[in-house]
């Protein structure tokens, strides 16, 4: 059992680290320079610089509010909740008046409304904020990775999907596109994103992770996860590397069963622990553990999230992190519920090591939840010790994110180191748009960045018919995913796919097919097939659907040239083989499609390399050059 240091002892502790480790305000752990503080002023009047010029750093205040805090409101800190709609709702707003909840998980159910959103925001700041006691701000949280994953649509601006991303191989696009991202959440209230995906997909069967990974080397993923979160806490946006210690080689989902992944320990250090050693260099603000088993290293046979030996052992032991562990959802995930319950498995996690459990879902049971923690420490199942300590991690946190407000003094009024420490707006303010500056969502810039990763992914993985070169009067027909976002031009082309060929050649139409189509759609696509002279046929996963497997092997061999635009996972080479022209684009957002059009006309050149295997085909790294 850890042993408990004195109050103060702690603070010493504390403020020590805190500033040793590059210093929790500026750099951020190992983060790219952020905004500083001016230095307060001394006593004497002075600018608290030390010699040479350069400001003291502000001592911490983590020990003054860990004994100013009372157990319950330490355990509320450890607490993240979520709201069934875009509205402040009696319960939530009863949860953040008694302290019991630290933090608050956005989903696509809150809307993409910018106003909404700051308005949401606010009444939560205001409601955690608004007791009769000093009360933390909140740690404010989305998953905002791109691609598959982004709860916010437009007018946000709509990112490629992280493997995108890795087939350009640029940690300075990552870099980039945190920064972007942290831009845009900031200016609705959003202070953390729980992203990246540090996961190395490297197991075809994979039916979660996909298109959110970097990919399939240690390395690559690596180097792109630390400037991902480089690029987000730059910009005052906390990061949440997950799913410890990796989600990739598994054929499981965790939001249906407990994925088990056999490896021995040398493996594990070798590929699924690369990208999160690269995390914790990287001073990443959160680590998310996944529901899945790791038999090797967890002894007490528990899934990561409810693990000491992969927690406190692993990642904040050998690997000596110092962040905040975060669960992935607790109340809505079949690892967890289906095997433990959400009541035994939140007492597990935090006895484990995690500093926050994560119950997005259980909408007016909170109370409850927390009510069967409070319990468990009660008891004595929990240590007072391990909610100090998971508190101290969670209250530098918003030390560095500017959450915490001042602390009354002995005589009531403010705290005057504290005081001095915190910003001047409130706690978790919304930054740009109607709060000052103008409003990055959206902003053209960070569209024109999104297009630029998405057309530099694009992957020619085999090729006998590019550049394309047709007559005038030749009907390409475009087959795009019905999926995508429509574009209704009245002009024959339907998605961003048709309106990059329509605009190279004229004589181009476009019909869209379902992921899993109806026999009659399939019919009228083979009908439209017969008239072109070309057919740019664009899927996602098509190689899982019997009814693309069908129709694309039909048109191959139709003798007609036939492009294939993998847009999920790039495998529709395993099912069809004899796809003479493939192109890789992983994902069907705009960003990825827009690219098209002039590389299959040669106006651009196909920069991106394949960051997972094709199985029996193509290594990662494999991509051709058009010229």
């Amino acid at each position: 059992m850890p042993v408990r240091l004195s109050a103060k002892l702690l603070r010493c502790a504390l403020s020590v680290l805190l500033l040793a480790t590059t210093g929790l305000w500026g750099c951020g752990r190992g983060g790219a320079p952020g905004p500083q503080p001016s230095p307060p002023p001394t006593a004497d009047g002075g600018t608290g610089q030390e010699p040479g010029g350069e400001p003291a750093p502000p001592e911490s205040v983590v020990g003054d509010w860990l004994e100013y805090l009372t157990l319950e409101e330490k355990l509320g800190q450890l607490v993240w909740v979520g709201l069934p709609g875009t509205e402040l709702t009696a319960e939530a707003g009863q949860l953040l008046a008694e302290g019991k909840a630290g933090g608050c998980i956005f989903f696509g159910r809150q809307g993409s409304d910018p106003e909404t959103l700051r308005r949401l925001t606010a009444d939560l700041q205001r409601a955690a904020t608004a007791r009769d006691r000093a009360t933390p701000g909140l740690v404010i949280a989305v998953d905002h990775e791109g691609g598959l994953v982004q709860r916010f649509g437009p007018p946000f601006t709509q990112w490629p999907a992280s493997m995108a991303l890795g087939a350009t191989g640029s940690a300075e696009y990552a870099e980039q596109v945190g920064r972007a991202m942290a831009r845009e959440l900031r200016a609705v209230g959003v202070n953390m994103n729980l992203a990246p995906v540090a996961d190395v997909n490297n197991n075809p069967a994979n039916p979660v992770i996909g298109t959110r990974s970097f990919g399939a080397d240690p390395g690559l993923v690596a180097r792109l996860t630390a400037a991902f979160i480089q690029g987000l806490q730059a910009e005052g946006v906390g990061a949440a590397a997950k799913h410890f210690p990796g989600h990739g080689d598994t054929e499981v989902d965790s939001h249906f069963a407990l994925p088990v992944i056999p490896h021995d320990r040398q493996r594990l250090d070798q590929v699924e622990l690369v990208p999160f050693r690269a995390a914790v260099t990287a001073g990443s603000d959160a680590i998310m553990a996944g529901h899945i088993l790791f038999p090797a290293v967890a002894q007490d046979g528990r899934p990561a999230s409810l693990s000491a030996d992969m927690l406190t052992g692993l990642l904040k032991g050998e690997l000596g992190y110092e962040g905040v562990v975060i669960t992935d959802a607790m109340d809505g995930m079949a690892a967890i519920t289906a095997t433990y319950g959400v009541e035994e498995g939140l007492v597990l996690a935090i006895q484990a090591g995690a500093d926050v459990v994560l119950i997005p879902g259980s909408f007016g049971r909170e109370d409850a939840l927390y009510g069967v923690l409070l319990q468990a420490v009660r008891d004595g199942r929990i240590p007072e010790s391990r909610i100090e300590d998971a508190a101290a991690r969670v209250l530098a946190l918003k030390e560095k994110s500017g959450l915490l407000p001042p602390l009354p003094d002995a005589a009531g009024g403010e705290h005057t180191r504290t005081a001095q420490i915190v910003a001047g707006a409130p706690p978790g303010a919304p930054t740009g748009g109607p709060t000052g500056g103008d409003d990055p969502i959206g902003a053209p810039v960070h569209q024109e960045l999104a297009d630029r990763v998405g057309a530099d992914a694009l992957t020619l993985v085999r090729n006998a018919h590019l550049p394309l070169a047709p007559n005038p009067d030749d009907l390409i027909l475009v087959i795009g995913p019905a999926h995508a976002n429509r574009h209704d031009r009245g002009d024959g082309v339907v998605t961003a796919l048709g309106a990059s060929i329509k605009e190279l050649h004229p004589n181009t139409r476009e019909i869209t097919l379902e992921r899993s189509p109806s026999a009659l759609a399939v019919a009228a696509a083979r009908q439209m097939a017969a008239e072109a002279a070309v057919v740019v046929y664009a899927v996602s996963d098509g190689h899982e659907y019997p009814e693309h497997v069908s129709l694309m092997g039909e048109l191959v061999a139709g003798g007609r040239p036939v492009v294939v635009v993998g847009l999920g996972m790039p495998r529709e080479l395993t099912a069809v083989p004899e796809i003479a022209t493939y192109i890789a684009a992983y994902g069907d957002g705009d960003a990825h499609l827009k690219g098209v059009g002039p590389l299959l006309f040669g106006r651009a050149e196909p920069r991106g390399r394949l960051p997972v295997a094709i199985p029996g085909l193509y290594a990662a790294g494999h991509g051709l050059d058009l010229h």
